[in-house]
């Protein structure tokens, strides 16, 4: 949530906290969500006190344990339901063979913050820095012995990059941010590579100014432009369509090509006919973080709730987590109860019927129950 939209929100609450019990925000929220009509979803039937992680999502298994270590991590990334890794501060990485439930920390030739890793199969993968106070040129990582050692690659004079896609050894797509001091800039800057990273061409597209990341599944890219525009590519980066949208894109998610949903406004909206078409549906959350779906019909969110006390600098209590679960596109949804629990700072789905989250010192793992 950025300053100007934190200083409305306290104030809008400030005015009605005698009336308001509870708000419920999600983590890392760009701003509340309002509809013109409210959502349909079923009223919980209040609290469970006892922590059951299973009735937060009909139909999905939650299990948790303990992760094992405290490195703060910064992304996650699983090759296959099995084999995925873990990067984070001081050049970090972990890597797991069991599905998450033991991490080998791998030898680390640095000592920055890693920021986002890709795979493109167990052997070949890459690795980002956000660049050191003291570095003149970003730095670029590559393994092909599945992390075991791994290649320095100079980038140039950038300051981070915070999103990677690889579609084969040679080919890749980035988000780069330059420096952040420049005044007057762009920063946010979508960049491609033909020859396995060495070297990064900036893409002229007019993406949102503060893009951080892309989406994507298989070989289709979208990204958010700066003004009521949605950029997508089928062919790695060289050509890009504009997909235009009924008002200025705060989030996206994509089911498939053509069935999609964004966040732009007060309002969610979705597409079924790769953007051609956008209708407004009911989404009883405002943030995509923790949203996916299975198929076309089921998916579910999870949102963590806080209790608005108004003292202190910090004038919320976090007190649990609501899932909510759709079996027919988004058109209603049923509540779970406040579970007395936090879920996933992070979160990573392999494959629909299965995820991977982290929240501090716990690996969670979802998975939908055979019906």
């Amino acid at each position: 949530m950025n300053r100007i939209v934190l200083i409305m929100v306290l104030a809008l609450i400030s005015i009605m906290r005698k009336n308001v019990k509870y708000l419920a925000i999600l983590l890392l929220v760009a701003g509340f969500f309002s509809c013109e009509k409210q959502p349909s979803f079923v009223e919980p039937n209040g609290v469970e006190d006892e922590v059951d992680l299973n009735a937060m999502i009909e139909g999905w298994e939650i299990s948790k344990h303990e992760l094992g270590f405290n490195t703060p991590i910064i992304d996650m990334f699983f090759i296959s339901p099995e084999t995925g890794y873990l990067v984070g501060n001081n050049g970090e990485r972990y890597k797991t063979t069991d599905a998450g439930n033991t991490w080998e920390k791998q030898y680390s030739e640095v000592n920055f913050r890693l920021r986002t890793a890709f795979f493109i199969n167990e052997n070949i993968g890459f690795a980002s820095l956000n660049r050191g106070y003291n570095s003149i040129d970003s730095l670029f990582l590559k393994t092909v012995n599945g992390g075991e050692t791994w290649i320095k690659i100079y980038i140039g004079d950038y300051a981070a990059m915070p999103c990677l896609r690889f579609f084969d050894e040679k080919n890749g797509l980035a988000v780069i941010i330059t420096d952040y001091i420049k005044p007057n800039s762009k920063k946010h800057f979508i960049a491609k590579t033909s020859d396995g990273g060495d070297n990064w061409e900036f893409i002229d597209l007019n993406n949102h100014y503060a893009t951080y990341k892309f989406y994507y599944f298989d070989n289709i890219v979208f990204v958010i432009g700066d003004n009521q525009e949605i950029f997508k590519s089928k062919d790695q980066g060289n050509t890009w369509e504009t997909i235009h949208t009924p008002n200025k894109v705060i989030d996206i998610y994509f089911y498939n090509e053509n069935i999609g949903y964004l966040r732009g406004g007060t309002n969610i909206f979705k597409t079924i006919d790769g953007g051609l078409n956008w209708e407004i549906v009911d989404f009883p959350v405002s943030s995509f973080n923790f949203l996916n779906f299975y198929n076309e019909k089921e998916g579910f969110n999870i949102e963590q709730v806080y209790e608005y006390h108004g003292v202190g600098i910090n004038p919320y209590t976090y007190i649990g987590c609501i899932g909510y679960h759709t079996y027919d596109g988004g058109k209603n949804w049923k509540k779970s109860k406040l579970i007395k629990e936090y879920i996933w700072g992070l979160t990573y789905f392999v494959q629909p019927d299965l995820g991977y989250g982290i929240n501090g010192l716990e690996f969670f793992t979802i998975k939908r129950l055979e019906k």
